[in-house]
């Protein structure tokens, strides 16, 4: 995921071989699959695309087959095209089928404290910044009734809306990431099904 929208388009490496197309992953897009990978220990490089820049290295970890992972790269300052990526273990050992499940980032450096709505109730407050990196709770996968959800992202403070997704299916079984993202020149809420 390149949710850096200061950034730039990235090149990434593993282990110093490049496995994004041409052109690199531009601001604000991202995947919606997972990319296979022989399991072993890799160092992350994320360059600035078409040159040899280096942004930010994830240092050497362990992919292995029992898990899937998500790398975010995104900015640290609003207004700043400072950026920081982050390596996410994903886990969907207790998705079952009656249930839909979601987590939600904001990965707006310029909203500094957010409400997440669905359908109208507050169902995550005070959300800043990438605060998932530094509380991995914020990356697990929150179970609710299957169904159709309008998504709001409030300003905590000032309850102004943000940004909103209408009448998006949330489907039984399935886990879907809610991501706000953009600059104070316009934010989006954007729903990414994982296809595991």
């Amino acid at each position: 995921m390149n949710l850096a929208p200061y950034g730039f388009p990235v090149d990434i490496y593993f282990n110093g071989t490049l496995v994004t197309p041409a052109g690199g992953i531009v601001p604000e897009q991202f995947s919606t699959e997972y990319g296979q990978l022989k399991p072993g220990s890799y160092t992350v490089d994320f360059k600035k695309s078409g040159t040899d820049s280096l942004l930010v290295e994830l240092p050497a970890a362990v992919y292995d087959t029992s898990s899937f992972y998500t790398l975010v790269f995104y900015n640290t300052q609003p207004g700043s095209n400072a950026v920081q990526a982050t390596r996410i273990q994903d886990n969907f050992s207790q998705v079952a089928a009656s249930n839909s499940y979601y987590r939600f980032f904001n990965m707006s450096p310029d909203a500094p404290s957010v409400n997440l709505l669905m359908n109208g109730s507050v169902v995550q407050t005070n959300r800043t910044p990438a605060d998932n990196v530094g509380n991995q709770t914020f990356d697990q996968f929150e179970p609710i009734t299957p169904g159709e959800y309008s998504l709001q992202v409030e300003n905590s403070i000032s309850d102004s809306v943000l940004g909103s997704q209408s009448n998006y299916p949330f489907a039984a079984a399935y886990v879907y990431t809610v991501i706000l993202m953009g600059t104070s020149k316009g934010m989006t809420v954007s729903v990414l099904p994982v296809i595991f």
